[in-house]
């Protein structure tokens, strides 16, 4: 009989420890736990960094085979980065702590330059500024396939509104901003007359696109309504915005001299700040969370309710 009334007390007790261990890793996985951070490449060092939004905890994560790495997006909920090598042509990605490089397109590229993910729908969406091109695989680089191969020059930063169907992209041989359905139907030019423009990132609550070039600007993502929001004097190639608190991120410089840096300012363009100086040639720019480890608070929890006293 004592033997039954432990083993029904083990069995009430699992339950109680199955929720305990859903609680905590929801928790932990929750944007309010998650410490949010910016990721960048480095075209002139051959890295790929990490440092918190004020600028300060400057990590490498990838410094090795890498030749020119350009563009990077972020898969947070899968803990990668994918981003485009310029000089390799190759497209890859890594764990967000660096770890586990993979080759995902290494053919049929010629300077693929921006990069977007569709996670919900599996698949990536580049620009080759060579060949002229939009092109699309799946997330592991299988099925790669061209969606836009005539009518663009130099395609180079893209963004991507799933909800809306839309992919988004700079072409700076045209000086345009173009957009088209997600399987490359329907191209529309929304601005055009601009300056080089380079990166481009939407902010789809709010309605609006920003982009790089020798200028921030911004305008509707129909493309009216165009404002200059800061005016750069070595101009900028990567651009990403945090929504929550009104801060837009770019890469400044170009120089390429070791000098260049990255900075922010509110969406309207004021308060521009240097976070880093001193890079190489910084180029495209993502804001995820740092992976924080999730299982030492897990099974201390554990532990506590397995050694917690019987009555």
């Amino acid at each position: 009989m004592k033997r039954k009334i432990e083993k029904e007390r083990k069995i009430k007790k699992i339950p109680v420890l199955l929720i305990a261990a859903g609680l905590i890793v929801h928790l932990l996985q929750s944007p309010a736990c998650a410490t949010l951070a910016m990721y960048w490449t480095d075209s002139l060092t051959g890295r790929i960094q990490r440092a918190t939004l004020d600028g300060s905890g400057v990590t490498d994560l990838v410094t090795s085979g890498l030749s020119s790495p350009t563009s990077i997006a972020i898969d947070a909920s899968a803990g990668k980065m994918y981003w485009t090598d310029w000089d390799t042509n190759k497209i890859q990605r890594a764990n967000l702590d660096g770890s586990a490089v993979e080759d995902l397109v290494t053919a049929g590229l010629s300077n693929p330059y921006g990069i977007a993910l569709d996670v919900v729908g599996g698949r990536m969406y580049w620009t080759d500024s060579d060949y002229g091109k939009i092109l699309r695989a799946n997330l592991d680089g299988s099925l790669a396939e061209d969606l836009v191969a005539t009518g663009l020059s130099d395609p180079r930063g893209m963004a991507i509104d799933v909800l809306g169907g839309k992919i988004y992209w700079t072409d700076s041989g045209t000086d345009k901003i173009q957009c088209a359905n997600l399987d490359g139907s329907a191209v529309q030019d929304l601005v055009t007359g601009l300056s080089n423009p380079s990166g481009v990132a939407i902010d789809i609550v709010s309605g609006k696109m920003y982009w790089t070039g020798s200028k921030i600007q911004r305008a509707n993502l129909d493309g009216s309504a165009v404002e200059e929001l800061a005016d750069l004097v070595y101009g900028s190639s990567g651009i990403a915005l945090d929504i929550s608190i009104g801060k837009m991120y770019w890469t400044a410089g170009g120089s390429g001299h070791g000098n260049d840096k990255i900075q922010r300012a509110n969406l309207d363009g004021s308060g521009v700040e240097d976070l880093i100086s001193g890079l190489g040639k910084p180029s495209g720019i993502a804001l995820a969370p740092v992976p924080e480890p999730t299982s030492i608070l897990f099974f201390s929890l554990i532990s506590i309710l397995l050694l917690k006293p019987r009555r």
